[in-house]
């Protein structure tokens, strides 16, 4: 399953992308329930679909399932009409609607730096995973823009395979990292090189608005079978500047959730950034600065691509 959060018009919603369209859940199982019931489906009286990903999230496996049924039903309605009666009232083309990121406020936003090797370099592998927060004022969706802020002049971009949990958990075993996870998402981890150097802390360049955005969507952990082998490639004007592949991760998922639930609960909702490729093949990554205009475009196997582009601030 592929969820978003959306808004058309004024509301803003839970929804499931399905190819080109953006259905809202929430409407879509009250359209179709009188016709399921008529047609026998005894999941058509059961409690309502959560109308958020926050709801979604902690209804944990109940709410997947019970959106996994509208899902599958309006597939299936569609596959045999073609055309379910008063669709429009409750599905929109993705190109009609506003991608947010899929959890717009999460609990915490926890980044791993310096996660993969860079051939630039040959410093020694730290013991433990180099982390920083993000606050959630720095997220923004798919297709919106970044904004280059007036205070630096060396604003970069990386992209990251995004972690959103879906399951509490506090001192969570390795081996049992994965099950506490809802799904997968693309983020770009934007960052002001000027701005970091100014202290020995990272926090200062990361802090600006719309300098994480995250989307298109919540892809379910079931859809991705493998999440430690997935390629990553960024590109800023269709040029390649990062390409890597989450195998070659220092510090794998597993370990990643498991090291991070020990020094604080991972809560539904929470998304742990995972680093980003330093490298092109075997060269290290160019080092660019973003300019107006930009386009960044990260993609990753098994979870689509995020577009974004870049204006300066007013």
């Amino acid at each position: 399953m592929r969820f978003v959060t959306f808004q058309h018009k004024e509301n803003i919603r839970l929804g499931a992308l399905l190819e080109d369209r953006v259905v809202d859940l929430q409407q879509a199982h009250l359209a179709c329930s009188d016709h399921a019931r008529q047609i026998g489906e005894p999941w058509a009286a059961e409690a309502q679909l959560p109308v958020s990903m926050h709801q979604l999230l902690a209804g944990e496996q109940a709410s997947l399932e019970f959106a996994q049924k509208t899902i599958n039903f309006i597939q299936e309605q569609l596959d045999i009409n073609q055309q379910l009666p008063g669709i429009n009232a409750f599905s929109y083309f993705v190109e009609d609607v506003i991608l947010y990121p899929p959890v717009v406020q999460p609990g915490k936003i926890i980044c791993v730096g310096m996660n993969y090797p860079s051939p630039a370099t040959s410093s020694p592998v730290s013991h433990y995973p180099v982390l920083f927060l993000k606050a959630a004022s720095t997220l923004t969706g798919h297709k919106q823009p970044i904004v280059l802020p007036r205070v630096s002049q060396d604003v970069f971009c990386e992209g990251e395979l995004a972690v959103v949990i879906g399951r509490r958990g506090r001192h969570i075993p390795p081996e049992r990292a994965l099950s506490h996870v809802a799904g997968y998402t693309i983020a770009n981890a934007v960052g002001a090189r000027d701005l970091e150097a100014r202290t020995s802390q990272w926090a200062t360049g990361k802090l600006p608005d719309t300098f994480s955005p995250i989307g298109p969507a919540l892809v379910t952990r079931d859809e991705v079978p493998d999440p430690n082998a997935l390629t990553i490639k960024t590109t800023l004007n269709e040029q390649l500047v990062q390409y890597g592949n989450t195998g070659d991760m220092i510090f794998d998922m597993p370990y990643l959730i498991s090291y991070l639930s020990g020094i604080a609960a991972l809560e539904p909702g929470d998304i742990i950034l995972t680093g980003s490729p330093k490298a092109v093949g075997d060269r290290p990554a160019p080092k660019v600065t973003l300019k107006p205009g930009d386009t960044i475009t990260i993609d990753i196997e098994e979870l689509g691509t995020l577009i974004n582009t870049t204006v300066a601030e007013e």
